[in-house]
Order: C-alpha cells, then structure tokens, then sequence
C-alpha cells in the first residue's frame, strides 16, 4: 500500500514575517505535496521557495536531493497565482497561459514521479470578484479559459489527476446560500464532474456543511476544492478541512488535505 497525501492552502502572499509561521506549521505537516494560492511574486512567497527548494548550507549536503521539488511560476503581471512543494519529483511541469497573460501564474499542471508511477497534480487560484463589471469580465474569462484548457486535456489525458486549490465558487447547493454568485459560477463547479472529476470531500462527507473561509459576518464558505479524475475516485481515503490555520492564525482560509490509497 502506497499512500499519496497532498495538501492545498491559501497562504494570503504572506509577509516575511508570516510566511516563518506558516514554514513552521508546514514542517510539522507529512503531506507529499502542497499545493498553496494566492502566492505572488513578493519577499514572503520568494523566501517560502527557496526555504523548501534548498539542498543545504553545508559541503556534505551538495548534491543531494532538496528538501521539495519546488515549482513556482513567476507572473510578468504580478498577478496572484500557485506554488507547489512535491516531495516527489516533479517530471513536466506546463500552463496553458502565455507568460504575458495575467492568468499565468494562476494555473499549475506538473506530473510527478510517485514510486515509479506518473501522477498528475493541478493547482488552481480562480480569480477574487466584486461587482464591478471589469473584475466579473476578468473572473468569467478565466474560467472560460481554464474549461477549454481542461476539455483538452481530457482528450489526451492518460494518467490519474488530482485537481485542487482556491476556486472562489462555491457548490450550487452549499448552505447557506449566496444570491451574489452568479449562475455561471455554480455551473463552473458542475463542470468538473462533467468532465469526470469527483469533488473528493463531497464523496466522503455527501451532506456535511464544512468552510475553507468564514467572512466579518461569520458566514462560511466553501471556496478550497480538491477534485480527482475518474481512475483515482475508488482510491479516495481521506479529504478533510483542517481548521487549526484559520485558528492560529496563520492564514484565512482553512487546508482541505487529501489522502488516496494507491
């Protein structure tokens, strides 16, 4: 029995100051792999890469593994984006945006080397909205982009993916419900089961109301996602929100980890 454990947390482009706390709770984590949003191209996120990116300060650690494969795309935009920690080697990494493109850093696909076998992860940061027309245009374009982007992917893919990060949507029937989300918003969320992806806690957990992010009024919401393709979805294990990063605080937003049994 081979276990996979991987971890997606929106770490809020941390401070210098911050990202220490948040590099001290992720050392005490096992997880394989941390898929973390809203990293941007700053001191904090900067540091967090080459703290786990680094082999060693001494002679004796050349040429030695890292402590992660690290892969951190940087954005010409300085737009929000994704940061994955693998302990497992990272073999491809690619985006289907333009270095150019505001979105850039916004999607990550790298496949991994897991004990000899190719495993596919995805991290995703769905752009933040107000009402504004220029942030609705903004958000609604993206996903239009990303939807293509995973129709095509379907159509070539051929090993097991896990899917996940900060979508800023939530599930159509989430409770409470938000009259300020959009109906192509909710229909973003269907779209992965239609493209055979299984929204991992909702397979464990089919009625429990749980949140990655609670606003000013205490309302919760349902935002960290983690879908897995249709080969992996009997593998499933364990997916469950951890609330002690909210708590501590070192972040807003609660982890949602995913173990699959391989």
């Amino acid at each position: 029995m081979s276990l996979l454990k991987v971890m997606t947390l929106n770490i809020g482009n941390p401070s210098l100051q911050r990202v220490q706390k948040q590099i001290d709770w992720l050392e005490t984590r096992d997880e394989d792999v941390f898929v973390l949003t809203e990293t941007k191209l700053s001191q904090g996120c900067l540091y967090l890469e080459e703290y786990f990116g680094e082999v060693g300060s001494t002679l004796f650690d050349y040429g030695n593994e890292p402590k992660f494969h690290v892969f951190f795309p940087k954005s010409q935009t300085e737009d929000l984006g994704v940061m994955i920690l693998s302990r497992f080697p990272i073999l491809s990494t690619e985006s289907c945006f333009e270095k150019s493109s505001p979105y850039y850093s916004r999607l990550i696909n790298v496949c991994l080397d897991f004990y000899g076998n190719k495993v596919g992860v995805m991290g995703l940061y769905v752009p933040s909205r107000d009402s504004s027309a220029e942030k609705i245009k903004r958000k609604k374009q993206f996903v239009i982009d990303y939807l293509n982007y995973l129709k095509q992917l379907g159509g070539k893919k051929e090993i097991p993916y896990v899917i996940c990060g900060d979508l800023n949507v939530l599930e159509e029937k989430h409770v409470p419900h938000y009259r300020n989300f959009l109906k192509w918003e909710y229909d973003f969320y269907g779209r992965f089961s239609h493209f055979g992806y299984t929204d991992a806690f909702r397979l464990l957990h089919p009625t429990e109301n749980e949140y990655s992010w609670v606003g000013r009024t205490n309302d919760g919401y349902r935002y960290d996602h983690c879908f897995v393709s249709k080969e992996i979805s009997k593998r499933v294990v364990k997916c469950c929100y951890i609330h002690e990063t909210r708590k501590i605080p070192i972040t807003d937003h609660s982890a949602l980890t995913l173990t699959l049994d391989f």
